[in-house]
């Protein structure tokens, strides 16, 4: 970093306490508590008997950025039809490496079944079908509004492929190639012209990816954008027309009666039966609604527990917020200032109890009016109560949803607040920073003091919506939050800052600025080192491109004696872990590897450490378990379970750590949870043995494996079932390695 850049570096930082930068707010983030000594190795140990008792931390907070992320990741900001996503449900994936990779995005479970069940076939379909049989990528034509994607994706699963990833609006296909495909799976394009310049995609060109998919047992569905059509005689042999779309009417009458379910039929009955209705299948031109949006009507109206003609103009006065123009006059019109704090802390929160968005954007209200006087008292005295929390989530068109969201004890029924489209979130955002000042100036330190709340979740979505902000005006959300959250003395603020910049990178147009920033704090006191090895993943692009940089970066941090780095570099590695694939977690096994038997003191410790941290927090549910059992194992378990090589790497860091004296009574302490943890599982009692029999690679090391599964036999142990089986298959195995 340059000296200019290193001055602004630290003047950025020592203004913490100074005039906010034009545009934001001075107001602090969450106190200080008083200052606590440094934890070292042999503290951070110990605590890890704490994780090892409640394990799942980690995935908790994790599931929560995911969701956060769904709402403002570029799929939804791109509008992709089908990105209609609540949760963990939301898998971005990366086909292929380097700077051959393209975005793509995983279908959620929700959105299989509703195609499955509520398709209504146009008349053409079964012709389409037949033809499809021998296509590995199918040209799918037809006018605008006659459901050629629910046709894409229906024929998808018709031909045999289970799980459908559709690939982000602008991909290039000629990225695509063996190595960066799925073995089975069906792929999905949206709306293409074949003859733009920017998107070409010639006989040639389809040649080779039928070749190419054809190989890998997988099929490409290519919709062409509406009206479009092709003079290329190889792309008119696969270019399938979808002709006789269902009646509108009764598009909307299949998915609302999906979405109600067999309980909601008088429901359904009664909407259908309401004349208003009619209104959802019809423009007020007299054309026919396109059958997309027909089907989206369904799904407001499900929601909506109205008398049917006041429920339909709920979903009619929605629907116009696809419109730029009338989304902004709607947020304007909003009758009050608590409305329009609650929209913008839908945008940031949704996802959380209704009470807790309420008291976030009753936080965000407080600031941006002046206090209550004698005068001017909040509310005159006797004034009835009359907002009501329907009332008032309909108003910022939003909703509450049953869902099961992610926990340290497994999936967890909720009633959270969503909006009723997902894209609303982005761009209440966009908007209220674009358009309106006060917003913008008090929206920042906002998010900064709602970082340090009490519910971990809550932190990471402010963390998010930061990232998100990031994108649209970087060095005021550097200057005015990141840096002061990356230099704090509370971890749960570094934290936030690494959450924000990874959010951040997913725009390509700041890798430059982003990557800057992380290895500026790198070479900065240890607060900032520390947010720099929470934040090392920003420095990894698509398909694996700057890998290197960033295992380098790491690998310097991990040369440390100081606490607070010691443990960003463990959790940093373990959020890895908990959400990457499998070239990534190859990479970070490898990675903890290197670290523990390395010369260096300081890393070998670093290593030991990093590896308990994720074994003693990561869950995971394994394919394979017996009985369809959904019970959680150890996620590093699961991998070794379901991969040989994951196994054999795991082995290695579980014999480092058993024979090491400064690890060993935490390592003895985590194994035997994860015996615990599969007592009542005889797949897992079989999948530990071979792991830890996999791990015995000396006599020392066999014996003290041995013995500490000897500790289990015993009832009171609640691990006798899997020390008989590890037991039993050590016998078996004998002495071999």
């Amino acid at each position: 970093m340059s000296e200019q850049a290193a001055q602004e570096h630290h003047q950025n930082v020592q203004g913490a306490a100074g005039p906010a930068p034009q545009g934001e707010a001075a107001a602090p983030g969450p106190a200080v508590p008083p200052e606590h000594p440094e934890p070292g190795v042999d503290d951070l140990l110990r605590a890890l008997s704490a994780r090892t008792a409640q394990p799942g931390a980690t995935d908790e907070r994790l599931y929560a950025e995911r969701d956060a992320r769904s709402s403002l990741s570029r799929f939804t900001e791109s509008r992709i039809s089908s990105d209609r996503v609540y949760g963990g449900d939301h898998i971005e994936v990366v086909l292929g490496r380097g700077d051959r990779s393209v975005r793509a995005y995983q279908l959620p479970a929700q959105d299989i079944d509703l195609v499955s069940s509520a398709f209504l076939p146009p008349a053409s379909y079964e012709t389409v079908l037949r033809a499809g049989e021998a296509l590995r990528v199918i040209l799918l034509s037809g006018r605008p509004g006659d459901g050629k994607y629910a046709v894409a994706q229906r024929l998808l699963l018709d031909l045999g492929h289970s799980t459908l990833q559709c690939l982000e609006p602008d991909a290039d296909l000629a990225r695509i190639d063996e190595t960066s495909l799925r073995p089975g799976h069906g792929y999905l394009l949206q709306d293409r012209d074949p003859g733009s310049p920017a998107t070409a995609l010639s006989g040639f060109e389809l040649q080779r990816l039928n070749t190419v998919m054809r190989a890998r047992g997988c099929r490409l569905v290519v919709t062409l954008r509406d009206g479009v059509g092709t003079s290329d005689p190889e792309l008119v042999k696969q270019t399938l027309p979808v002709q006789g779309p269902p009646a509108p009417r009764d598009v909307l009458e299949k998915h609302l009666r999906w979405w109600l379910g067999p309980r909601g039929a008088g429901r359904a009955d009664e909407l259908l039966g309401a004349p208003e209705t009619t209104r959802l299948c019809a423009e007020p031109n007299g054309t026919d609604t396109p059958l997309a949006r027909v089907a989206d009507n369904a799904r407001l109206l499900s929601l909506s527990s109205a008398p049917p003609a006041e429920a339909v103009r709920e979903v009619t006065e929605h629907a116009s917020l696809r419109d730029t123009q009338e989304f902004e006059k709607w947020f304007s019109g909003l009758r009050d200032l608590p409305t329009q704090c609650l929209a913008v802390a839908t945008a940031v929160f949704g996802g959380e109890a209704y009470e807790t968005v309420s008291s976030l954007a009753g936080s965000l209200g407080r600031r941006l009016q002046p206090p209550p006087t004698a005068a001017h008292p909040e509310r005159p005295r006797d004034m009835a109560v009359t907002a009501t929390r329907g009332t008032r989530l309909r108003e910022v068109s939003a909703t509450l949803v049953s869902e099961s969201v992610a926990s340290r004890h497994g999936g967890a029924p909720a009633r959270v607040v969503r909006f009723l489209d997902p894209m609303m979130a982005s761009r209440v955002l966009r908007t209220v920073w674009e358009e309106y000042d006060v917003l913008r100036h008090e929206l920042p330190s906002w998010l900064k003091n709602c970082a340090g709340h009490e519910l971990a979740t809550v932190r990471t979505r402010a963390a998010v919506a930061v990232g998100f902000l990031a994108g649209l005006s970087f060095d005021s959300l550097r200057t005015g939050v990141l840096q002061q959250w990356a230099g704090s003395p509370l971890a749960i603020l570094r934290e936030a800052a690494a959450t924000a910049l990874v959010m951040a990178a997913e725009n390509d147009e700041l890798a430059g600025p982003v990557s800057d920033l992380v290895h500026a704090w790198a070479a900065d006191e240890a607060a900032f080192q520390a947010t720099s090895a929470r934040a090392w993943t920003a420095l990894r692009r698509p398909g694996g491109q700057h890998d290197g940089e960033a295992l380098a970066l790491l690998h310097r941090l991990a040369a440390t004696d100081r606490g607070l780095v010691i443990e960003a570099v463990c959790l940093g590695l373990t959020d890895s872990l908990a959400g990457s694939d499998h070239s990534e977690t190859r990479d970070v096994l490898a990675v903890l590897q290197h670290w523990v038997s390395a010369n260096d003191p300081q890393r070998r410790a670093v290593g030991e450490l990093a590896f308990l941290f994720s074994a003693a927090d990561l869950l995971d549910v394994p394919a394979e378990a017996s009985g369809g059992t959904h019970r959680r194992w150890p996620k590093l378990l699961a991998l070794a379970a379901h991969d040989p090589v994951h196994q054999r790497d795991i082995a290695v860091l579980w014999d480092a750590v058993l024979q090491s004296p400064g690890s060993y009574t935490a390592a003895s302490q985590i194994l035997t949870e994860w015996a615990r943890m599969v007592d009542a599982d005889a797949y897992g009692h079989r999948a530990l043995g071979r792991l830890l029999h996999a791990a015995a690679s000396t006599p020392r090391s066999r014996h003290i494996i041995l013995r500490h599964v000897s500790t289990w036999r015993g009832t009171e142990s609640r691990a006798s079932r899997t020390a008989a089986q590890v037991l039993s298959h050590f016998d078996s195995k004998g002495t071999d390695q």
